[in-house]
Formats: C-alpha cells, sequence, structure tokens
C-alpha cells in the first residue's frame, strides 16, 4: 500500500534536491559553454577543473573552518579552477590552434588533458598519502533555513547552488552582450583572423576566456563538494550531465542554465517516482540525462533551449 505522506514530503524532497543539484548542472555547464562560444573546442578536461577546485576548496576549509573557511575556500575553488583551465589552454589547446588544428583534434586533445589531469591528482594523493575522497561539509557546518513537515530540509546548500548559478549567468550574459571584452571574444570567436586584424588582441580574449570559464568550474566544484563527497574521478563522472545541459541549451548561458534545472528535477524527481512505485533503484536515474542527450541529439541538434538576448526581450 502506498504511504501518501511519505510520497508527498518524498516529492518536496525530491523538488528541493533537484533544484540544488539542476543549479550544479547549470552552473558547470555555463564555464563549458563560454570555451565552446568563444574557442569551439568541446573541452572535455573541463570536468577536470571542477575537481581540482573542489580538493583545493577542501584544504582551504579544512584549515580555517567556520564561516572563514566556508569564504576562503570559494575563493581558492575559483581561483585555482582559473588557473589549471589557463595552464590547460597554454600547455596544449593554444599551441594545437596556432598550427590550424581543427575541432575534431581539439576534441581529442581535451580527453587526454583531462586523462592527465585526472591521473596526476590520483598520484598525488596515493604517493602523498592524501585522502581519496575528500567532503568539504565534514569541516563545514549544512545549517537549514527551513523545514516542510520535518523531513524535507532546505539547507544553505541549496540556496548558495541556486543563487550562484542564476547570479553566474546573469554575469555571463551581460558580459558577452553588454561590453567590450564580450563583443571581442563574440568577434574572436566569429572570425580569429579577421578579429586580429581589426585590432583585437585575440590571444588576451582567450585568456580571459579560459579564466573566466576555469573560475566558474572552481565555483561549481566548491558547491558541488559541499554537496557530495568528491573523488578524483567526481568531475568525470559529472560531464555527462555538464554536456547534456550545454547542449539541450543550445550553448546559451540561460539555456544552459535552464537546461540544467530541468535535468536535475527531471532526475530527482523520476528517480524517486520509479523507486517509490516500481522499486527501480535510483542508481539508474543517470539514463534519464543520457536518454535527454540522446534524444536532443536526433530531433533538435540545435538545443532545445535557446535563450538569447533578443529572445528575452521578446518574451519579457
Amino acid at each position: 500500500m502506498v504511504d501518501w505522506g511519505i510520497i508527498l514530503y518524498g516529492t518536496i524532497s525530491s523538488l528541493f534536491d533537484g533544484l540544488m543539484v539542476g543549479s550544479l548542472y547549470g552552473l558547470m555547464a555555463l564555464g563549458l559553454t563560454l570555451i565552446f562560444r568563444v574557442t569551439r573546442i568541446a573541452n572535455f578536461a573541463y570536468a577536470e577543473y571542477i575537481t581540482y577546485a573542489a580538493y583545493a576548496a577542501y584544504a582551504a576549509a579544512a584549515a580555517l573552518g567556520g564561516v572563514v573557511g566556508a569564504v576562503a575556500a570559494a575563493v581558492t575553488a575559483t581561483v585555482v579552477g582559473a588557473l589549471v583551465s589557463l595552464l590547460s589552454d597554454e600547455a596544449a589547446f593554444k599551441p594545437l590552434w596556432l598550427r590550424g588544428a581543427d575541432s575534431l583534434t581539439l576534441l581529442v586533445a581535451s580527453m587526454g588533458v583531462g586523462f592527465i589531469l585526472r591521473y596526476s591528482l590520483l598520484g598525488v594523493t596515493a604517493l602523498g598519502n592524501l585522502p581519496v575522497q575528500v567532503n568539504i561539509q565534514s569541516v563545514l557546518s549544512n545549517n537549514v533555513l527551513f523545514t516542510v513537515g520535518g523531513l524535507a530540509s532546505f539547507q544553505y546548500a541549496h540556496a548558495a547552488a541556486i543563487l550562484s548559478a542564476v547570479v553566474v549567468a546573469s554575469l555571463m550574459h551581460w558580459l558577452f552582450t553588454r561590453t567590450r571584452i564580450g563583443k571581442a571574444m563574440r568577434a574572436t570567436a566569429s572570425n580569429p583572423t579577421l578579429a586580429r586584424i581589426s585590432g583585437i588582441n585575440v590571444y588576451a580574449v582567450r585568456r580571459v576566456t579560459w579564466l573566466l570559464a576555469g573560475a566558474i568550474g572552481g565555483l561549481a566544484g566548491f558547491l558541488y563538494g559541499y554537496y557530495n563527497p568528491v573523488n578524483p574521478e567526481s568531475g568525470w563522472q559529472t560531464l555527462l550531465w555538464i554536456f547534456a545541459a550545454a547542449i539541450m541549451g543550445g550553448f546559451t548561458f540561460y539555456g544552459a542554465l535552464v537546461s540544467g534545472i530541468i535535468l536535475g528535477l527531471a532526475e530527482a524527481l523520476i528517480g524517486f517516482y520509479l523507486y517509490q512505485f516500481f522499486g527501480i533503484s535510483t542508481a539508474y536515474s543517470p539514463v534519464i540525462a543520457l536518454l535527454a542527450l540522446v534524444l536532443v541529439l536526433l530531433f533538435r541538434p540545435e538545443g532545445v533551449i535557446r535563450l538569447e538576448a533578443h529572445a528575452l526581450r521578446r518574451r519579457v
């Protein structure tokens, strides 16, 4: 017999978790979207920026603790994500781009960079007697903002993830459409040679792009590490959702955010209902994101949700 009380509170709890996880997917997809829009690289190594940032955040949080530790962890993760991102471009992607590498070559190169970063981190944890799995929440408190029926709780982690995703998406949209560096990014993406002839420093534009994308991934790494235990393969394990949100969003900033939230809600709610009514384990919930990605690529490869500036103004 179905206990509708459990179903009700489980639904509310799944909504809270889906919003938080979906916001994280969207936030992660924003950095990937920025890199793709400017450089046309489908960067598989982006997941590793998130992992490195999560480990750096854990180290800062463990060293300081409390509110100071939380702020330091967020800042450290953002800086580390930005630096790892920039170094990967300077060491691998930029030299290949200067040699005229096409998009497929750069995509394969990104896989290689991802492997190097991932297993370098795994080697460091093994040789240095460091914890292979870290949990930022174990060294920082996670207070509850409010509860529903004493069962479904909305925590600081939920609010931080949702607020961060919305703010970053808004800032990236503003940067890309309203600022000089954003115009330079669009010009570089359209035609790097013509942009350089027009006086745009395309190398500086690339550096800013990779720094910003890595910083976004770093912030996402801190928030993800606050919600989930992190190991050297955690970033790789989230890559499906990151690409799914970016592709469903048509590689637009607001589109990626909305698509990430939709994926998170679908995964949480459908997974909960399948378990409650049919006994299907939530371990199969990644199939939802994979199925969504396949359907989008088959029937609408340009993206389901393309929220550009003019489209937003029309809707408003």
